[in-house]
């Protein structure tokens, strides 16, 4: 019986490993690389960001808009979106939710890391004119 139990617990043990090897894999650069620098959670930043209104993006050009990635499940936790012009690199990161429902623009910042590979993009063109005029 000792000898299955081994078994099972290496099977385990390696399931876990491939596992998080894989969520690794197929992390955003762009987020991952922001949420390190300012320490973005579900609690907000651990590095102040700069308060902002949100970046004009009715025009389209070279705006994409990423989902940053929660697995905190934390029900009152903060949500972050970042949208980032590809052409300067800077981006804007809109925070909502927490226990009172904020709803906050912050940046822009220069991005480090704007690598798209595994990211969730969403869809930009008129999103923030809705944005702008509350």
């Amino acid at each position: 019986m000792n000898t299955r139990l081994e078994i099972t617990m290496k099977h385990l043990v390696l399931a876990t490993a491939i596992g998080l090897s894989s969520a690794q894999a197929l992390a955003c650069p762009l987020s991952d690389s922001l949420a390190k620098r300012y320490g973005i959670s579900f609690s907000g930043f651990s590095t102040a960001v700069p308060e902002s209104v949100a970046p004009d993006t009715a025009h389209g050009g070279p705006f994409i808009r990423v989902r940053m990635p929660d697995a905190s499940n934390v029900l009152d936790g903060f949500h972050h979106t970042i949208v980032m012009d590809r052409s300067t690199k800077k981006a804007w990161i809109l925070r909502t939710g927490g226990f009172v429902g904020v709803y906050q623009w912050f940046g822009p910042v220069d991005v480090i890391d704007p690598a798209l590979d595994n990211c969730r993009l969403e869809p930009t063109d008129g999103a923030n004119r809705a944005e702008r005029h509350g």
